[in-house]
């Protein structure tokens, strides 16, 4: 009888422990987005699932911007580089190879 209810509570536990999600490691990312940009330019964007950084690669070089209040859309800055982005357009200035405009993602 005992053994019937440890085999039951061990089940309930390892049931309990499939249903619960898994955290999100600090460094999580959505799929990078590439946005093609006027002048046939183009650069990645990756987003962090939170929301607070974006991880920006254009002309070569990789740059981790934090989130930024904004009037309209999402704005992501650092040390000069400025990445907003609205919808499925964005424009990313500051980067190698800047400025980028009328980018979409393609």
């Amino acid at each position: 009888m005992i053994r019937g209810i440890l085999a039951t509570m061990l089940v309930l536990a390892l049931a309990a422990c499939a249903s619960a999600p898994l955290p999100l490691a600090a460094d999580a990312t959505d799929a990078a987005q590439t946005y093609a940009c006027a002048g046939g330019k183009s650069f990645t964007a990756a987003y962090d699932l939170k929301g607070d950084r974006a991880s920006v690669s254009a002309g070569g070089r990789t740059y981790s911007l934090r989130h930024v209040p904004s009037g309209s859309g999402v704005k992501y800055a650092k040390d000069g580089v400025e990445l907003h982005a609205k919808g499925t357009g964005a424009m990313l200035d500051g980067a190698a190879g800047a400025p980028y405009r009328d980018c979409q993602v393609g």
